[in-house]
């Protein structure tokens, strides 16, 4: 009896993770933040500066944001690289510094975020990011 029980389980698992469309969906935007896009924040104490930019993006819907995946990457020279980009730099001056750029995203939302280890307040250059959606 056990046996059977288990079977049985077993197999409506299975039943219900297929999907009744077995292809997987894509979508592809492109967004492009200009300098004066970005937006500086903190925390509630003012401390512990950001930059982010938010977007609109209608096509992260419910579902997607439940049972889909949203990938974000910066576009850089030609290169694309998955968020988040963690760079480590150094200034003639011999200082040195850390910047993030991370993303986070809701239904219908995405922020993208820079953060600077040292908390320079120095708005961002233009960027340029791929949003790559499946479901």
């Amino acid at each position: 009896m056990k046996k059977i029980c288990l079977v049985l389980v077993l197999a409506s698992m299975f039943v219900s993770c297929q999907k009744e469309d077995s292809g997987t969906l894509l979508d592809v935007i492109n967004l492009e933040v200009r300098q004066s896009d970005w937006s500086i924040g903190s925390d509630i104490d003012g401390l512990n500066s950001y930059y982010y930019c938010e977007f609109t993006i209608p096509d992260i819907t419910s579902y997607v944001y439940s049972v889909g995946s949203v990938q974000v990457y910066i576009v850089k020279g030609g290169v694309q690289q998955v968020l988040p980009y963690v760079r480590h730099y150094e200034n003639a001056d011999g200082a040195l510094w850390t910047q993030t750029i991370d993303a986070d995203f809701a239904t219908g939302n995405l922020i993208v975020y820079v953060t600077n280890s040292d908390f320079y307040q120095e708005t961002p250059p233009a960027m340029n990011f791929r949003v790559v959606l499946m479901w």
